[in-house]
C-alpha cells in the first residue's frame, strides 16, 4: 500500500533539517527528569514561531557515540515497521495522574495506551506495518508492587527485546508527563544522540514534536514548545543517564532502531489534563505521530 503523507512542512525546512541533523548527537545536563524541576526561563523554550518551521541549533558532543549490538538497517524501501509503546500499564506501573474538569481521576497509563492504539490503528491505514508493545492494561513481566526500579528495568527490557525481535525501523513511545510542580505544562520529546544512530532519532524526534505542536495549535491550545531534549534528563543507570528504552545501560541489552519518547503534555497541569481528558485531543495527537512519522520516513527517503 502505499504511505500516505500529510506534510506541513516546507523543502526549506528538509533542507535545513538534514543539514541540521548531523550536528544533533549532542550531550544534555545528566540532572533530574525535566518534568521534577522547579520552572525557569532556561529549561521551558519559547513557544515556536509560525511555519516554516526553525529546527533548533544543538551542540556537538565531545564524545563518541556509544558503542552498541549492530542496528536495524536504517535505509531500505518500505513498507516500514513502527513500534509503539503505550508508557507504563498493569496493575502497579500507573505513570503520571491527574484530574479533569469533573475531578475524574487521569492516569497515565489509560491515556497512553488509548493514544497509541489510535495511533496503530492509523498507522496501518497510512500502508506502515505496526508492532504494539501492549494492546491492554497488562504488563510483559511479572510487575509486583515492591521494588520498583528493578521491576521497571525488567519491564523495559522486555519490551526492548520485543521490538528488536520484530526488527523495527522505528520505536515510539508515547507518555504523558508528571510533575510535583503544577505550574510545568507543555511538549518535549526526548531522543538519545549518543547512538549509532542518533542523526536519524533526532530527525524523528524533531518532526514528531513539529507536529504535535501544529496538532495542539490546532485545538486551540495554548502551546508552550520544550523543545527536542536529551533523554539522559530522564535518566538510566549512575553510570549511564539515558534512558533504558533508548539508551545503552550497563547490562542492558539496547533498542537497535532510532526512537524517541514523546511527552506531548502534562496531567499534573489542570489546562493540560483538561486537554488530555478530550477524546479529540487524543485523536489530534495519534495522527500528528503518524505524520511526524511518515515525514521523518519521507525525509529519510530524500
Amino acid at each position: 500500500m502505499r504511505i500516505l503523507v500529510r506534510m506541513r512542512l516546507s523543502a526549506a525546512a528538509f533542507a535545513l533539517l538534514a543539514l541540521l541533523v548531523l550536528t544533533a548527537c549532542s550531550s544534555g545536563d545528566s540532572s533530574t527528569i525535566a518534568s521534577t524541576r522547579e520552572p525557569d526561563s532556561s529549561t521551558i523554550t519559547p513557544t515556536p514561531s509560525p511555519s516554516p518551521l526553525v529546527v533548533p541549533m544543538l551542540p556537538r558532543s565531545p564524545a563518541a557515540p556509544t558503542a552498541s549490538p549492530t542496528p536495524v538497517p536504517i535505509h531500505h524501501g518500505g513498507p516500514y515497521t513502527v513500534a509503539i509503546e503505550a508508557g507504563h500499564g498493569g496493575p502497579n506501573w500507573f505513570g503520571a495522574a491527574g484530574y479533569d474538569a469533573d475531578g475524574n481521576h487521569l492516569a497515565e497509563k489509560d491515556l497512553a495506551l488509548d493514544t497509541a492504539l489510535r495511533l496503530d490503528e492509523l498507522l496501518r491505514e497510512a500502508g506502515f506495518e505496526t508492532v504494539l508493545i501492549r494492546d491492554g492494561d497488562f504488563t510483559l513481566t511479572r510487575f509486583d508492587g515492591g521494588d520498583y526500579r528493578p521491576n521497571m528495568i525488567a519491564e523495559t527490557q522486555a519490551r526492548v527485546d520485543l521490538v528488536n525481535a520484530a526488527a523495527a525501523d522505528v520505536l515510539v513511545s508515547i507518555h504523558f508527563n508528571g510533575s510535583p510542580y503544577s505550574s510545568l505544562r507543555g511538549t518535549e520529546t526526548y531522543y538519545n544522540p549518543d547512538r549509532p544512530f542518533g542523526a536519524e532519532s533526532y530527525a524523528l524526534a524533531w518532526f514528531v514534536q513539529a507536529e504535535v505542536l501544529a496538532a495542539l495549535a490546532g485545538l486551540g491550545h495554548d502551546v508552550n514548545d520544550r523543545g527536542v531534549r536529551n533523554d539522559a534528563e530522564v535518566g538510566g543507570d549512575p553510570n549511564n543517564a539515558h534512558s533504558y528504552l533508548l539508551g545503552t545501560n550497563d547490562g542492558f541489552r539496547p533498542s537497535l532502531m532510532p526512537g524517541v519518547i514523546s511527552e506531548p503534555l502534562f496531567l499534573s497541569n489542570p489546562d493540560d489534563a483538561e486537554r488530555i481528558a478530550e477524546e479529540e485531543t487524543r485523536q489530534s495527537l495519534a495522527e500528528a505521530y503518524r505524520d511526524g512519522i511518515a515525514a521523518y520516513f519521507a525525509w529519510l527517503q530524500s
